[in-house]
């Protein structure tokens, strides 16, 4: 009896372990940590010209850090500050066909439009490119950029969205395209 006993409960304990180890999910354990890797130079678009198509890849943040500065003192109203940051020959495409050439008249049109509308820009992204086998580019590299910025237009506070591409080159700002999108009508 005794024996028979020990056999059902052994039988109802493997039973039981069998059919909990059966049911049970294991869930694969989380992959080990990895150190942050940037790759630079990895090919991630191109550059099309009407002689030659150029393969462009991702550049160094020290452009960015550089173009986050810049904006900086914009920020701030410090035009001796923007002057030292950009080339002699800085050359500016804006998003209602102004095109401004040199530090003098860059000084000038901020001086204009910084008692005007008083900018503010708010960076939400940025990234470093660099256009491969380009000589003419060849100490340089581009920041594609956004951000929003609210101005003061007719005593009104507006909101309006920056995209600029940036060339930066021997560490100064040497060009820069902006294009920019109105906020959507409220309907």
């Amino acid at each position: 009896m005794k024996k028979t006993a020990l056999i059902s409960m052994s039988l109802i304990l493997m039973t039981s372990c069998a059919i909990s180890i059966g049911n049970t999910k294991k869930t694969p354990p989380p992959p080990p940590a990895q150190e942050k890797i940037v790759e630079v130079n990895r090919e991630v678009g191109y550059l099309k010209t009407p002689n030659k198509t150029y393969t462009a890849s991702s550049g160094n943040n020290s452009v960015v850090e550089l173009w986050d500065q810049y904006i900086e003192v914009h920020n701030n109203r410090d035009i001796d500050a923007i002057m030292e940051m950009e080339s002699d020959d800085i050359q500016i495409w804006g998003p209602n066909g102004e095109y401004i050439k040199g530090k003098e008249a860059h000084a000038a049109f901020l001086a204009q439009w910084f008692d005007g509308a008083n900018p503010k820009w708010n960076t939400f992204f940025s990234f470093p490119m660099k256009v491969n086998d380009l000589e003419a580019q060849k100490d340089g590299q581009w920041v594609v950029t956004g951000a929003q910025v609210t101005m003061t237009v007719e005593n009104r506070e507006m909101n309006v969205i920056h995209l600029s591409d940036i060339y930066i080159e021997n560490g100064k700002v040497n060009k820069f395209y902006v294009y920019q999108r109105l906020p959507a009508s409220k309907q």
